[in-house]
């Protein structure tokens, strides 16, 4: 099986919700950006695209003094396009599996480590999380619960996608739906935990400061 070579972050969104007037990569907890967490725990990656359109301008020029050869991939559509689609103008370029991760995205380090080293072993794979957001995507596990059968938004159910996974290029299309809907035909696939969660609401940035200052010690259950 292939090493993975290529990473990709989508960060062009607006974050509207979230209501900073701000991209959500550049939002700080526990005193650095996300993308400072991100930029940090991807340093093994031989090519990492990000790619950006709300306030581009600021987020190139961090994202560059945090790593100078970076591939900033614009996404001038940004307003009327959506994350899969932000992601298919880097994949229609691929032929080899990759890691694809939300820039909005709060990881546990040791957690993210175990990710990658499950992804050694399986062609493809989905990170899912016991935190729970007030917005998230929820997943169904096999009999087994060792692999993703079905997404869901129904919010009664234990384990959250974390918009991490390892995919093969084939599977993104540019069509205006949500990535886990381009996903669903290819399933089941492999699932492995992560600790981590996305920052959409207000209520989902406090919750990550307070796992962030408390060491990520309790799992997260929140509505």
């Amino acid at each position: 099986m292939s090493p993975i070579k290529h990473v990709v972050i989508s960060a062009a969104g607006i974050g509207s919700r979230l209501g900073l007037n701000k991209p959500k990569c550049m939002v700080e907890v526990g005193g650095r950006t996300l993308l400072d967490y991100h930029l940090e725990r991807l340093a093994w990656a031989e090519t990492i695209w990000l790619v950006v359109g709300f306030q581009e301008e600021g987020v190139i020029e961090h994202a560059m003094s945090l790593r100078r050869d970076l591939i900033v991939v614009r996404n001038p559509d940004y307003a009327r396009t959506n994350t899969l689609q932000s992601i298919h103008r880097v994949s229609r370029h691929l032929k080899e599996r990759f890691l694809v991760i939300d820039a909005d995205t709060v990881v546990e380090e040791e957690s993210f480590r175990a990710f990658m080293a499950a992804a050694d072993e399986h062609a493809q794979l989905i990170g899912i999380s016991r935190y729970t957001t007030s917005d998230g995507v929820r997943v169904l596990l096999d009999d087994t619960g060792e692999a993703v059968t079905s997404f869901t938004r129904e919010p009664q159910h234990t384990w959250e996608w974390t918009g991490i996974a390892v995919i093969e290029p084939r599977l993104v299309v540019d069509k205006p739906i949500y990535v886990y809907q381009a996903i669903e035909p290819y399933l089941p696939i492999r699932a492995a935990e992560l600790k981590a969660f996305d920052i959409d609401t207000t209520a989902d940035l406090d919750m990550a400061r307070q796992v962030i200052a408390g060491g990520w010690e309790e799992r997260g259950e929140h509505a």
